[in-house]
């Protein structure tokens, strides 16, 4: 007779994943980004947009994959050149300075344009314009047109970190965090993030450090449905209220999980019965409680981390949600 054989978990951090992206999907705020990313074979999480992808396919059906690499390259090497040349203009104190930026700005458009005449038709446009900086990264917006004008794919937001992995929260914030923060929502969401107030995350090159997002027009017209991100998918974001353009949220850093996206069955089955009955949470809490008092009960402790989650909960709708909506309310109020 064969014994059962125990589960094995598996260990990321010493075998070298082939893609990130299971991974990634799977949880979020690691602690031990740097012991398995870095020797993965691919560090490109997501995709180009599906406009240009389209594109390609149908124009190279026999050379896309080939197409779409040298798309990749072009974009990492325009964020490496970058990276470099934006810390010496910080160091000197140029990076404010418009002449300074606006070569800059005429390089990386060389760079990626080289890299990627093969792909756009004859007299296409490339377009970098610099929309800000913040704590973790430079944002670009990046256009593509072709000669009547027209764009071949959504402008998008290509965020260039200062450095490709941070060490200042590196859970939350940084190249590392953010790619796994926006492929777990976009996996929970199953990939609609652009219907929700999330902009919609195309990809992230975790060698190269950058990101390419879609980019929000502060004039532009959006219809979404707000979500309680918090509730459904499990966390918080310490930020999102302070990173709106017409009310979508564009910067995935600051996000944390508040309990396991799919937690175990016994305890979502209580937690959902008090968020599920807000009239009754009170009775509830107390049948609960009277539970916890017998030692007999089953389940004592998953009946306990219920408990936690609803109060997690009721913590969040009231300091983040409730939050979010009130700066919407007077963003969209103002002239």
């Amino acid at each position: 007779m064969l014994h059962k054989i125990s589960s094995l978990k598996y260990s990321y951090e010493k075998c070298p994943l082939s893609r990130l992206k299971r991974v990634f999907q799977s949880d979020i705020n690691y602690k031990t980004y740097d012991k398995f990313v870095p020797s993965a074979k691919n560090q490109v999480v997501g995709n180009l947009p599906p406009e240009m992808i389209k594109y390609i396919v149908t124009n190279f059906t026999d050379r896309k994959a080939e197409m779409i690499k040298k798309f990749h390259k072009g974009l990492a090497l325009t964020a490496m050149f970058s990276r470099v040349h934006l810390r010496k203009m910080k160091q000197t104190g140029s990076i404010g300075e418009d002449e300074n930026m606006q070569i800059l700005l005429t390089q990386m458009k060389n760079i990626l344009r080289s890299n990627i005449s093969e792909i756009l038709p004859k007299n296409s446009s490339v377009h970098f314009k610099y929309t800000g900086s913040g704590a973790m990264g430079n944002v670009f917006q990046l256009s593509i047109k072709d000669e009547n004008g027209q764009r071949l794919m959504p402008d998008s937001a290509m965020k260039i970190f200062h450095d490709v992995q941070n060490d200042i929260v590196p859970h939350m914030h940084g190249s590392y965090a953010e790619a796994n923060i926006s492929t777990f929502l976009k996996k929970a969401m199953g990939h609609k993030m652009e219907k929700s107030e999330f902009a919609r995350h195309y990809m992230s090159d975790l060698k190269s450090g950058y990101s390419l997002s879609e980019f929000i027009h502060h004039d532009g017209d959006y219809n979404f449905k707000f979500l309680d991100y918090a509730r459904i998918y499990g966390v918080n974001s310490m930020d999102a209220v302070k990173s709106l353009i017409n009310g979508k949220i564009y910067d995935m850093g600051g996000f944390l999980k508040i309990w396991n996206f799919t937690p175990d069955k016994v305890t979502r089955r209580y937690f959902k019965k008090l968020v599920n009955n807000p009239q009754a949470s009170t009775q509830l809490l107390n049948q609960y409680q009277t539970l916890l008092d017998n030692p007999k009960t089953p389940h004592r402790d998953k009946i306990l981390n219920a408990i936690d989650l609803y109060y997690l909960h009721i913590i969040n709708k009231r300091n983040y949600i409730q939050e979010y909506q009130d700066v919407w309310a007077r963003i969209s109020t103002q002239e």
